[in-house]
């Protein structure tokens, strides 16, 4: 078989020490506060949850709320609870990861890919801000674990790992059609009649919390009229069925960009190893490519045709792509070994007919029992080569901590404490200089968090990309171009803009820029009853009232 069927202390103990690493190096950076608009609507699901209502947004991810309210009720804070669950989270990822790695590939892989993973700068930013992507990566190899026990003979978990399924899809709903063909691989074996009553139970469980998820958000009407619309306009503006190949196109660049931030420099052996291990001859005859095909392609398949939106996707796969790179690793430091005796044979010249040959198989299908090590074939020769994997992946490792804890992008320390930074001296600010009903909010990026942060407040939003595409046919992609109008009632004299990076308008207007600090600041334009302001992308501009300058068109 390719693995042990229990696991060894020592791989046990490694387990232990990496999920303990990931304890440690994310509670130090945990943001403060709401990291991104989706982290406001999972805040406001623990005040009302109401999927029409987008708290949280469609398809409603209720475990995952249910989860934070039995934290909130200890830390008093929406954002801490869902951030605790991301670094709880992301210490059950990295100890499953590690076990899955041992049980396909042996513990020197386990080891790495847990290493790699850990370090990761993706999956670090997601372990300590407030969204759900980290459980992608802790209930995918969960799932894969009970597969292979179930697939190998040991003890029957079919009905376990369908039950988890369901628990799962609770968190993230794309977890049930991502793994089941992996839970129908694992059960395959079993009596008909055990993967049958598998699959009752995975649907009679999703339906325990899919139910009351529709009672909540108001019956099946209001539910389904807020995520259909939702969904529509993301398979009309990202998916295959809308733009065809352009949006498979720009999928796959965004997929490659995000497997970037997720891998840094472990790309390299990654695509050293990929070819050769999802070779056809190979996928028939080694079932450790099987099981790797089966948790990669559901989900590739989805964000290249249909919707890649946020770099948390990968985290579907990424404990994959790390053991994958692990045992790339050592291939391509045995492979280096091997060539070098080549080189050296072949310098002192081979006798004439001689084979070179290798001297294990890079991709056995079984072990040498005799031997009893539990380790794949292909590592027990060649100490030195293990070595050189290790330093290898010990610089990787380095690298991608760099990555997150010192360069600019998206979702790594420095955007993290920039938004906490932003949110903390603008709310406090609002709140102290600008009265609830004197003041309008125009905003975007931030929007829903100052609608959690400053409830008292009216918020509208600057400009939106969603706006009735289903009714009106409206491009999304043309948002830029739309201009909203408002007539200053009586009684509002403050609008603040809090994220308005540019504005494009030939009338810029009263517009000042209050500065609070820290590179922090804030536009506001004082207005007068009467006034038209039109706002929308990078847009604002304020027509006192009585005439003025002309109002050059949008």
């Amino acid at each position: 078989m390719w693995g042990a069927k229990r696991f060894s202390g020592s791989l046990l103990w490694w387990a232990a020490a990496l999920a303990a690493l990931t304890l440690i190096t994310r509670i130090p950076f945990r943001s403060t506060h709401l990291f991104a608009w989706d982290s406001a609507n999972f805040a406001l699901a623990l005040q009302h949850y109401n999927v029409a209502w987008h708290q949280p947004q469609p398809p409603g991810y209720i475990l995952y709320v249910a989860a934070a309210r039995l934290i909130h009720f200890i830390v008093a804070d929406a954002n801490a609870a869902y951030v605790w669950l991301s670094v709880v989270a992301s210490i059950g990822a990295v100890w499953c990861t590690v076990l899955v790695g041992g049980r396909l590939f042996g513990i020197t892989t386990g080891i790495l890919g847990g290493l790699i993973l850990t370090t990761s700068s993706l999956f670090w930013g997601q372990g300590v801000v407030a969204y759900p992507y980290t459980f992608l990566a802790l209930f995918s190899p969960l799932i894969v674990l009970l597969a292979l026990r179930n697939r190998d003979g040991g003890r029957d978990t079919t009905l376990a790992s369908a039950a988890l399924l369901a628990i799962a899809g609770g968190f993230r709903p794309e977890l049930v059609p991502f793994l089941l063909s992996l839970w129908l691989w694992g059960a395959w074996r079993r009596p008909r009649w055990r993967w049958l009553a598998g699959l009752g139970l995975l649907a009679v469980l999703i339906a325990a919390w899919y139910v009351p998820m529709i009672w909540l958000s108001g019956g099946w009407q209001a539910y389904q009229s807020s995520s259909s619309g939702y969904f529509l306009f993301f398979l009309r503006a990202t998916s295959g069925f809308g733009k065809l190949l352009l949006a498979v196109l720009e999928n796959t660049r965004t997929l490659v960009g995000y497997a970037y931030n997720g891998m840094g420099l472990a790309l390299l052996p990654l695509l050293y190893i990929a070819g050769r291990f999802f070779a056809p001859p190979q996928l028939v005859s080694d079932t450790r490519a099987q099981v790797l095909a089966l948790w990669l392609a559901p989900p590739l398949a989805f964000y290249l045709l249909i919707h890649i939106g946020n770099p948390g996707y990968l985290l579907s796969f990424l404990p994959a792509l790390c053991l994958l790179t692990a045992h790339g690793t050592l291939i391509l430091a045995q492979d280096t070994a091997q060539a070098v005796r080549l080189a050296r044979r072949d310098d002192r010249g081979a006798t004439a007919g001689e084979e070179l040959a290798p001297t294990s198989a890079p991709f056995p299908s079984g072990q040498d029992e005799s031997r009893g090590t539990g380790q794949p074939l292909a590592f027990r020769e060649g100490v030195g080569g293990r070595y050189a994997a290790t330093i290898l992946i010990a610089l990787i490792a380095l690298s991608n901590a760099a990555l997150f804890l010192a360069a600019d992008g998206e979702g790594r320390l420095r955007e993290i404490r920039a938004i906490d930074r932003i949110l903390s001296k603008q709310v406090a600010a609002i709140e102290a200089q600008f009265p609830a009903a004197s003041t309008l909010i125009l905003a975007y990026d931030r929007s829903r968090q100052l609608r959690y942060y400053l409830p008292d407040h009216r918020i509208e939003l600057l400009f939106t990309e969603a706006v009735a595409v289903a009714a009106s046919g409206y491009d999304p992609s043309r948002y830029w171009e739309r201009r909203s109008t408002l007539t200053v009632p009586p009684g509002l004299t403050h609008i603040l803009l809090p994220d308005l990076d540019e504005n494009t308008s030939e009338q810029p207007g009263p517009l000042q820029h209050l500065d609070l600090g820290g590179g922090v600041e804030l536009l506001v334009a004082e207005v007068s009853s009467g006034d038209t302001v039109r706002y929308g992308y990078r847009y604002v501009a304020v027509e006192p009232a009585g005439g003025g300058r002309e109002q050059p068109p949008p």
